[in-house]
């Protein structure tokens, strides 16, 4: 049997929408006026974020394996998370001497809410950690869907190595960078880390009758600055402070690590000191046109939903990122 349209719902409506045309242009005037103001409210981005909440807790001790590091650290640190709420899964993995615990939570859940549930409970377990190991580490508000802006330094043969060009980006390109408003963390790829290294001769220690504890004892104790109080002198007051920060390699050879037979015993004399980069763990490809080397690569990315309106017309939102990074390359 047929059916009548005009009893079904729309057929109501557009019968009573042409029965009252006034009205109805009315209505439609107003939802047109409506969605127009919604629209121009509604939260737009470039970069839109589409990640749930995802935290890494990363726990480090060298001495000890991935077995231990399940038992001691990862396994404690899963059950104190595992009551969270909203949260969707806890898994974890272990090598030698570094566990990673991995929480991830519902795509509904309260970002920094859930972060802040996270660190808590981890600060509770971490007295419960065994001897020896570094205090947990929570990752940041940032994921790999909030970078924004990538980039490398670069520098003309001989003008600046790899070292330096890491010293740029740690001291100077990345105070900028952190500086410009919705920027959340700076990350730096590549180059030599500059470090003072220690390569201790055994044949003088031996000679000298030197242990690894007194040099480590005198190396603890050869770059600290100390408070001598002050002296008043009529209405001034000066301030005396004893500076032994080491600065340069000489000011760590001169340091004295033991006395024997009432002469002092130097660094350098049992030690070579020098300046040197880090080592480096892993591999990446060279650059082209470098000699083999890699550039200094930096990564910026945003806080976690921090985009706004304004971030939707057009790359306004790197303007200030590119400004910072001609500022330092100019310095360079």
């Amino acid at each position: 049997m047929a059916t009548d349209p005009r009893g079904t719902l729309p057929g109501r409506i557009l019968r009573a929408s042409f029965a009252r045309p006034g009205l109805t242009v009315l209505v439609v005037l107003a939802l047109a006026a409506f969605g127009a103001v919604s629209l121009r409210n509604l939260r737009q981005d470039v970069f839109p974020d589409l990640s749930a909440p995802i935290f890494n807790v990363i726990v480090q001790n060298p001495a000890m394996g991935a077995e231990e590091l399940e038992t001691a650290v990862a396994i404690p640190l899963e059950v104190a998370l595992a009551g969270l709420p909203q949260v969707r899964r806890i898994r974890s993995t272990s090598q030698l001497g570094v566990t990673q615990v991995t929480v991830e939570f519902e795509p509904d859940a309260d970002y920094f809410r859930s972060r802040q549930y996270v660190a808590e409970h981890v600060a509770r377990v971490e007295g419960e950690l065994p001897p020896g190991t570094d205090a947990p580490l929570v990752s940041s508000l940032t994921g790999r869907l909030n970078e924004v802006f990538e980039f490398t330094l670069e520098a003309e043969p001989g003008s600046a190595d790899l070292m330096a060009l890491r010293d740029l980006a740690d001291f100077d390109i990345k105070n900028r960078l952190l500086a410009v408003p919705g920027v959340a963390g700076v990350e730096r790829l590549g180059g030599y880390l500059r470090q003072f290294q220690v390569l201790l001769d055994p044949d003088q220690l031996v000679a000298r009758g030197i242990t690894l504890d007194e040099v480590q004892h005198g190396l603890e104790g050869a770059s600290v600055n100390a408070s001598g109080g002050f002296v008043t002198q009529g209405p001034m007051e000066w301030a005396v402070r004893a500076v032994g920060r080491a600065e340069t390699v000489e000011d760590l050879n001169n340091t004295v690590v033991a006395l024997r037979d009432g002469t002092p015993v130097l660094l350098g004399d049992v030690a070579d000191v020098r300046e040197a980069p880090a080592p480096r763990r892993g591999d990446g490809a060279p650059a082209p046109g470098r000699g083999g080397e890699l550039p200094r690569e930096q990564a910026v990315r945003r806080g976690h939903r921090a985009g706004g309106r304004g971030r939707a017309r057009g790359h306004r939102g790197t303007a200030p990122l590119a400004a910072a990074g001609r500022a330092a390359a100019r310095r360079l």
